[in-house]
């Protein structure tokens, strides 16, 4: 023993030091031979994004089928996969943060309306700003920004703000009724009277869907998204409640009359039904809704029956309704590339697109020669496993084919209606309420309470709307009308420099 530590001791120290260099160079290309294969594996393991689809009133029966379509698409293209979680828009953020919950990250999501969750696309532009710059023109992409930055891509879908209401073209026939004498809300007064009398079995009006009110799409004054107060269209654009407009007056009175004279539907407050839904038992004579090109073809295959549209408002692009289909991608995305490149696919990827509108070819609908598209036989809307009749909600609704019937020119003359629609003087305006974000939550929480009771005739305004109206004013009403009015007169002044 004695003398092996005396040669152990006696060892040249070079050879020590090499011996040492050698055993620590083996361990390092042992870690970083280690670190090459987690590497290659990690390189392996393809990418999955979360992504979030919003449907107005359900999840078709077919969703799976489509979804596995649409990641194999994706990955075809992109070499990454998409995870598809579907949610009905008035569940959207109650489904976002369940899965938040559940430990499960959204990447992209459909109707993005709070900048502060959402990443700057700013960043990750450049690569297709050029193709986009080429679908949308300058004016849509400037309208989408948000304090100068763009957080959603720029709709080329219905981005109109319009509202109107749709008849059964047989019953106007039959009373003689031109769809041209209907323009006001004493004009429907007058013909549910006379339709009442004559058609007893008859419900005289339906809402969009039920759960919204009969006032969803009515915009009669510039929009400011998340707020009681608009701005009137006066020369001085004046910061008014929207609840004290004369205009709401006159429809909530006449909404209310309308209640008590028994023209709405018993189902009305008990549960989402779609107006077309009702329309189908042949009870129905009419239902309020957009009103635009291709409108009355979009209700009458909804419906199963003709149908004739009137306008009740002049068309005009508002912050909500250049909105309207607004994909982003969350700022706690973890694939914020590949998340740009499914929104890119998205917004130029025509298969993706009909894919998502229609469903699958020879499934859910056939291509006729003429390039328009139809059902397969003995396929409907009524008992077809994918017809959400959302292609409003994409952010190239254009890319989409254009169904049998409808005019071939659709997307050239609705191009035409939103280039001719009256655009507010405070599109492109942000109401920051920070300042006074406890006062103006209080307000919209207060509006929630009160305002589908008022819109759908089942709260008397004489006694309600004052009720609400001072239940504002103690929540603070004056403070964010004076934040606001400040944040506007400001915006409109740096508009001029």
């Amino acid at each position: 023993m004695k003398l092996l530590f005396h040669r152990t001791r006696s060892m040249c120290p070079c050879k020590q030091i090499q011996k040492r260099i050698k055993k620590s160079m083996a361990i390092f290309a042992a870690l970083l031979c280690l670190l090459s294969i987690c590497h290659t594996s990690a390189k392996e393991e393809p990418v999955t994004i979360n992504v979030m689809i919003a449907y107005d009133f359900f999840i078709p029966d077919d969703f799976e089928l489509i979804a596995a379509r649409a990641d194999q698409l994706i990955w075809e293209k992109q070499q990454f996969h998409v995870q598809f979680f579907p949610a009905l828009i008035i569940d959207r953020k109650r489904k976002m943060e369940q899965l938040e919950k559940e430990g499960i990250t959204i990447d992209v999501s459909t109707l993005t309306d709070n900048e502060s969750l959402c990443m700057d696309l700013g960043p990750l532009l450049p690569i297709w700003e050029q193709d986009i710059c080429e679908i949308a023109t300058q004016e849509e992409i400037e309208h989408t920004k948000r304090n100068g930055k763009l957080y959603t891509l720029p709709s080329k879908a219905d981005y109109v703000a319009s509202f109107g209401i749709v008849f059964r073209k047989d019953i106007l026939e039959k009373y003689e009724i031109a769809p041209e004498s209907i323009r006001t809300i004493d004009d429907l007064d007058k013909i549910f009277k006379e339709i009442s009398q004559k058609e007893p079995n008859l419900i005289m009006t339906a809402p969009l869907w039920t759960h919204s009110g009969f006032l969803l799409r009515y915009h009669q004054y510039d929009a400011v998204k998340n707020c009681i107060f608009t701005i009137a269209p006066t020369a001085e654009e004046e910061i008014v409640n929207k609840y004290t407009t004369d205009e709401y007056l006159s429809w909530i009175t006449m909404l209310y009359k309308w209640n008590q004279a028994g023209y709405f539907p018993e189902e009305l407050p008990l549960q989402n039904l779609k107006g077309s839904e009702l329309m189908r038992t042949g009870n129905l004579f009419s239902y309020f809704c957009a009103c635009k090109p291709g409108i009355e073809w979009e209700e009458n295959v909804s419906s199963g029956c003709e149908l004739v549209s009137v306008p009740l408002m002049e068309p005009r692009v508002t912050n909500s309704s250049a909105e309207i289909s607004s994909w982003g991608i969350m700022k706690s995305s973890n694939h914020p590339e590949e998340s740009m490149q499914f929104l890119y696919e998205l917004y130029t990827n025509s298969e993706l697109i009909n894919l998502f509108t229609y469903g699958l070819e020879g499934t859910h609908y056939i291509l006729l020669p003429d390039g328009t598209i139809d059902f397969p036989d003995g396929v409907t809307a009524e008992n077809s496993g994918y017809y959400p009749n959302i292609g409003w909600s994409f952010p190239n609704q254009t890319l989409s084919y254009i169904w049998n019937g409808n005019d071939p020119d659709l997307w050239e003359k609705n191009e035409i209606y939103q280039n001719e629609a009256r655009r507010d003087a405070s599109l492109g305006f942000r109401f920051d309420d920070s300042v006074v974000a406890w006062q103006n939550h209080a307000l919209n929480e207060i509006a929630s309470t009160y305002a589908y009771g008022l819109e759908t005739g089942m709260l008397n305004p004489a006694d309600y709307l004052p009720q609400m109206l001072d239940e504002m004013e103690k929540a603070g009403a004056a403070e964010v009308q004076a934040e606001l009015k400040n944040q506007y007169e400001t915006w409109r002044n740096t508009k001029k420099l």
